[in-house]
């Protein structure tokens, strides 16, 4: 049983229905595939709260040869815990995927390989990551600048293998597993709604020429961290973040 009303508002007609509760199944905005679909930083109160989701769940998909280093999964874990309240606990979940040998990716590859290898959503109490990391390059690097990794959707993260190796080791680059967990928890910064862009400032902080990425140069979230640049901006140890950006989170359900 349904009705219909006609209603004008503010010289806009709306159509409001109205249902019996047993005519439709309200979906759930925070779980399943299309809250996944959201946008970077729109889940980021539910990423960082413990009163809807108390557990959490990263789900790791490798190619073969790029695994993470294990210093990067446990420094994922330590942070994490550190910032969101998951009472019931942080696990990894892994996989190994063979490789493609494409060289260059897009953003629309990435979703189609998370809509084929991604096996867990949000459901059930259990806030759920995917991590991808793949066998070549973003495809829109070039000579100036190139991408180590990005957040691409609301729990959605990509890494790009043959990079970060490639940018490790050697004079004046920092160690791989310094560089990767690095560039991990930058990426996780944003999904937690770093800055500004899902989690609001206590007091403004957002660099003013590169939007959603912190004015400090030592904070983990400053917007050189993902880049080429960020590479001479490392030393022998992960950034951390800075007060400010704690204090975001902090009003937004974390720790």
């Amino acid at each position: 049983m349904k009705k219909t009303l006609l209603k004008l508002i503010g010289g806009v007609s709306l159509f409001v229905a109205f249902s019996c509760v047993d005519d439709r199944v309200m979906e759930d905005p925070f779980s399943g595939k299309q809250a996944a679909k959201l946008g970077v930083g729109q889940l980021a109160n539910q990423l960082l709260a413990g009163d809807r989701f108390s557990r959490m769940e990263i789900e790791l998909v490798y190619m073969t040869g790029f695994r993470p280093t294990n210093f990067m999964l446990g420094e994922m874990i330590t942070f994490l815990q550190d910032h969101v309240n998951k009472p019931d606990g942080i696990i990894f979940r892994q996989k190994e995927i063979p490789v493609l040998g494409q060289g260059n990716y897009t953003i629309s590859d990435i979703r189609e390989l998370e809509e084929t290898h991604r096996e867990r959503y949000n459901e059930r109490g259990i806030f759920t990551v995917f991590m991808l990391v793949v066998d070549g390059y973003f495809s829109q690097d070039d000579e100036e600048s190139f991408a180590l990794g990005a957040a691409y959707n609301s729990s959605s993260l990509v890494f790009f293998g043959p990079r970060i190796v490639e940018s490790s080791g050697g004079f004046s680059r920092p160690p791989l597993p310094i560089l990767e967990t690095t560039v991990a928890l930058h990426e996780l910064g944003h999904l937690l709604g770093l800055v500004n862009n899902g989690t609001k400032m206590v007091h403004d902080h957002e660099d003013e020429e590169y939007e959603s990425h912190c004015d400090n140069q030592g904070c983990l979230m400053y917007w050189a961290v993902e880049t080429r640049r960020g590479l001479n901006l490392m030393g022998s140890t992960v950034p951390k973040l800075d007060d400010n950006c704690r204090n975001d989170l902090r009003t937004n359900g974390g720790k």
